[in-house]
């Protein structure tokens, strides 16, 4: 769809996320301080597209009309538009890095586009995108969050974000696709891995609001798709069991993967990513650990002109 963008300049930060965190497949997310910024402007000139990518993915994403920035915002006929995208979000590492892209594509058309539109037609055009919440609420809002789409609308509930918690996430130098980490999931599952998981979400909730994080080795317990997504990510079975060796209260898959996150005192974040670095050295994976905060003020967005 080709649109006819007002003359202005916007920039939009959007979060890193971790979803899943275990046992909450498709509902669960949380955003991380890890950040990607995108910077539009538009104005009178020669028509076109200019893209600039810069950080994580330079190189490998596209820096023309097929950027995925580029074609949710559209082209005018009548507009020059420059792209400029500044990365710290590693690519199709299970961090959100599409769930950012697309997310502050919508932010950024909200902002150049004639007629305000509230959050929740963010989400929706949003979720279009993406196709599920757990990504893109937190990426959006903030925090921890519970998303869910009932029928043709968006529920999103925040819990209590572990903020005096480290957020550690460990990084393979290697890349795995959503679409080829889902294919490999079983179309049905056993009664017993339905009633597993519902205990184990209630039972994440409960941790995160009554501050009880030894639970979090059991909340974040996962049947439903860690142990298929093993095989792809070798060393991410070693690498949880080093997080709790290493002090963490939970660790799980990041996503889809291949990162791995953990939630530990903040004192032992740094221990934790090294753990989980050696880990993944013994499979002859090479990574990289971060140690993160939980970002609770989520997606901004800054009018530049």
């Amino acid at each position: 769809m080709r649109r006819a963008l007002k003359p202005a300049r916007v920039r939009v930060r959007v979060p890193a996320t971790t979803s899943n965190l275990g046992a909450g497949f498709d509902v669960l997310g949380m955003a991380l301080t890890l950040y990607n910024e995108l910077e539009v402007s538009v104005r009178p000139g020669v028509p076109g597209c200019v893209v600039v990518v810069e950080g994580e993915g330079k190189g490998s994403l596209p820096a023309d009309e097929t950027n995925e920035v580029a074609r949710v915002l559209g082209l005018s006929s009548s507009r020059q538009v420059e792209i400029r995208q500044n990365n710290g979000i590693p690519v199709a590492r299970g961090l959100g890095s599409s769930a950012a892209a697309r997310l502050g594509a919508v932010l950024a058309l909200r902002a150049l586009e004639p007629g305000r539109k509230d959050d929740d037609w963010v989400l929706s055009r949003a979720l279009s995108l993406e196709g599920h919440p757990d990504n893109v609420v937190p990426a959006l809002l903030g925090g921890a969050r519970l998303g869910l789409q009932d029928g043709g609308r968006v529920v999103n509930v925040p819990l209590r974000a572990p903020r005096d918690l480290a957020a550690v996430v460990c990084i393979p130098a290697f890349e795995l696709s959503t679409e080829k980490a889902r294919r490999i999931l079983p179309r049905r599952v056993p009664r017993a891995d339905a009633v597993f998981t519902s205990a184990r979400v209630g039972l994440l909730v409960y941790a995160f609001e009554r501050r009880q994080y030894q639970l979090l080795k059991t909340a974040m317990q996962d049947v439903l798709h860690q142990p298929y997504r093993r095989r792809l990510v070798p060393g991410m079975s070693e690498a949880i069991d080093a997080a709790y060796a290493a002090g963490a209260f939970g660790a799980a898959l990041s996503g889809a993967g291949p990162s791995v996150f953990a939630l530990a005192p903040k004192r032992s974040g740094a221990s934790v990513g090294r753990a989980m670095e050696k880990a993944f050295h013994r499979r002859r994976v090479a990574s990289r650990a971060l140690t993160l905060g939980i970002d609770t003020r989520g997606a901004t967005v800054t009018r530049l002109s």
